[in-house]
């Protein structure tokens, strides 16, 4: 019996050698093959929930979803009370995205006698994602009963607490995770941010998590829900200063799915696009505006970029540093004589700068006319600006415009 063409006259012992074939593929990870062989036996065997779930798993690990859903949607059908059916097919639904499905899946598979902590965990994440935080919580709480230490529950918990305002709570959680975890670079930040610590820098591995993470639906949330408009007041601003000024070389830093390189490919000849976000990146190429994309963290770019350019763009990046000297000299060091560097910074009272509650940094006008005096650079303009919302109040900010 072939692997890929099904045949009427096929033995039970013919289904049972291509099932294990096609499971041993499964399990080496020839998965293309692997769901060859699962759709050929539900050719004879259409109506095996087994075959359905194995051939709904394999897509999922192709990341080919909607698929799976075929798959998984038939199997609950032929078993529904089976709980891992109902588990991964929640699994499947949170990468669709259909997230009111993946809590019914979830549920359904606690129901059907699966109280393991991930199922917990998944459900909790998905009411999560819902704006459901006191079903989450409750939740959470279950969990860390039953395990004090279940590091994601204790991470998702504390950035949930601290969404909502309880910070006493997010607090606590944070500080227990990082007793449990001193490497965890991210916890330290946000709890630096509601104890008062201003550290240099965010770490790179938190910044490169959230936009990884945030990618498939930042636009939606930032421009749509927040009123993200800091790339279009830069570029306003720019014109403004610069009516019609033509450039050859631009760099985008932390330049995310492109929407300041949006606004500004109509007025330079190359546009180089840089971020430390694979995911970020990957939205951006589809935009089809960039000359080249490369993904670094900025500070490393800009220490080995040899090309000097007319035009250093960085919307809302400048967020993710606290100390700014460093990025200054580098930007000088890669701009040509008369070169500009065009970058946001939310407001702060502070001398210089401060990590706020956010987990956001906030740069002061003083902070920012000092590094200028020190790295040669001359502030063109400068005005505050709504940049955008956050708990549907404004952010305040000051765009600047910069040149060598």
């Amino acid at each position: 019996m072939s692997s890929t063409t099904p045949d009427q006259q096929a033995t039970p012992e013919d289904l049972e050698i291509l099932f294990q074939n096609s499971c041993a593929l499964h399990e080496k990870g020839v998965l293309d093959e692997a769901v060859k062989g699962y759709q050929v036996l539900l050719q004879s065997l259409p109506e095996s929930a087994m075959l359905h779930f194995n051939c709904g798993l394999a897509l999922f690990d192709l990341h080919e979803y909607p698929a799976a859903e075929i798959h998984y949607h038939k199997a609950v059908q032929l078993a529904p009370q089976d709980p891992d059916i109902q588990y991964n097919r929640g699994l499947n639904f949170r990468r669709l995205k259909q997230i009111e499905d993946a809590v019914q899946s979830f549920e359904s598979a606690f129901k059907a006698g699966d109280h393991s902590l991930d199922t917990l965990y998944s459900l909790a994440l998905s009411y999560q994602d819902l704006d459901n935080f006191s079903q989450a919580a409750l939740l959470y709480d279950s969990i860390l009963q039953t395990d004090p230490e279940h590091l994601s529950t204790l991470n998702n918990y504390a950035y949930l607490c601290h969404k909502s305002g309880d910070r006493e709570k997010a607090k606590s959680l944070y500080q227990q995770l990082v007793q449990l975890d001193p490497s965890h670079g991210a916890a330290q930040h946000m709890l630096n941010s509601l104890t008062g610590n201003t550290p240099e820098t965010a770490p790179l591995a938190y910044v490169e998590s959230i936009f990884d993470n945030y990618a498939q639906n930042f636009e939606q949330s930032l421009v749509g829900q927040l009123s993200y408009k800091t790339p279009t007041l830069l570029h306003q601003q720019y014109q403004n200063i610069f009516p019609g000024k033509k450039i050859n070389d631009c760099m985008d830093l932390g330049c995310g799915t492109g929407l300041a390189g949006l606004k500004f490919s109509a007025c330079c000849k190359q546009l180089l696009g840089i971020d430390i976000s694979a995911e970020m990146l990957a939205v951006a190429e589809e935009k089809d505006i960039y000359d080249k994309l490369i993904k670094a963290d900025i500070l490393d770019y800009l220490s080995s970029q040899a090309a000097p350019v007319d035009l250093i763009v960085a919307a809302d990046v400048l967020t993710y540093m606290g100390d700014l000297s460093v990025l200054f000299e580098k930007c000088f060091m890669n701009t040509v004589s008369g070169g500009l560097f065009l970058f946001s910074v939310e407001n702060s009272d502070r001398e210089a700068f401060e990590l706020k509650e956010s987990g956001r940094f906030g740069h002061s006008l003083h902070y920012i006319q000092q590094l200028c005096e020190k790295s040669g650079w001359t502030i063109c303009d400068s005005h505050s600006s709504n940049l955008r919302k956050d708990k549907e109040k404004w952010i305040r900010g000051t765009l600047f415009i910069l040149q060598k």
